[in-house]
């Protein structure tokens, strides 16, 4: 059977989509590179939990995104239910379209060169919809930081250049969007927040 230039047109275009859908397949059915817990964890940057870990979460998050704000609470409850086997790590990701991310970063740094990062961390996630730097001031008067050194911080923006290097150590490995989560190096493609406790149960047994 002679086949005209129509249909052998459109078997072509089935082929090729039948081709990038395969493609697709694998491609997605690949496990993400896993990422050493050097590259994913500086020196300088804030931990909490166990010094001597069965697992390692690293949270790369923004202070005003509204998905950071939700999964808050579970991380809390993870890090603070296996805080003997489990090391959590925070690292900035201030997305561009939300205009108090940094800021808010470069607050709990501030409030962390006085010992109050991980404070400062819980009550700019509990303040997430009324940032400003009234709400930074308040904040550190609650916690009773040294207010003319925190206020300084934040009129230098004095952590930009750290914070900076958490957004470039994101990009490099490829985040764009906030929250991600890696966990002993591999990053979680998450279905919804409450899976990120049972990965974590996964990885301590």
């Amino acid at each position: 059977m002679k086949l005209t230039g129509e249909t052998k047109f459109f078997i072509s275009v089935i082929v090729v989509t039948f081709i990038i859908l395969i493609g697709a397949i694998i491609l997605f059915a690949k496990p993400p590179p896993e990422i050493s817990l050097e590259q994913l964890i500086p020196k300088d940057a804030w931990a909490t939990g166990s010094a001597t870990p069965k697992a390692t979460l690293v949270e790369f998050s923004d202070f005003e995104c509204p998905a950071c704000g939700a999964a808050y609470p579970l991380v809390n409850k993870i890090v603070s239910k296996h805080k003997d086997q489990l090391k959590f790590v925070y690292r900035h990701y201030p997305l561009d379209q939300h205009t108090h991310a940094r800021e808010a970063a470069n607050a709990a740094e501030a409030a962390g060169v006085q010992g109050k990062f991980w404070e400062m961390h819980d009550k700019l996630f509990e303040n997430q919809t009324k940032l400003s730097q009234d709400t930074y001031q308040k904040l550190a008067k609650e916690l009773n930081l040294d207010s003319e050194k925190f206020t300084q911080a934040l009129a230098e923006n004095s952590y930009k250049d750290k914070i900076q290097k958490d957004i470039n150590d994101g990009n490099a490995i490829g985040i764009n969007s906030t929250p991600t989560f890696y966990l002993n190096g591999k990053k979680l493609n998450l279905l919804n927040f409450a899976q990120l406790e049972n990965e974590v149960q996964k990885s301590l047994r």
